[in-house]
């Protein structure tokens, strides 16, 4: 299971975690991917972290990475 709860990066402020855009956040019984390998990064993370202050830059359409 993953689990980040560290603060944000930029503010310091809490962050929730979010599924990531166009997944429904349900598990599945077979492996992710493609049948024929693997794509991607070798261990992704599994949720956007979204931080909970408002005003953080992070929440900007342009801004940084919680």
């Amino acid at each position: 299971m993953y689990s980040d709860h560290a603060p944000c990066a930029v503010c310091g402020s809490a962050v929730r975690l979010l599924p990531h855009p166009g997944t429904d956040g349900d598990s599945t019984d077979g492996p992710a991917g493609p049948a024929d390998g693997v794509v991607g990064g070798g261990d992704p993370t599994v949720d956007l972290r979204a931080c909970t202050n408002p005003d953080c830059p992070t929440r900007r359409p342009d801004g940084p990475d919680a």
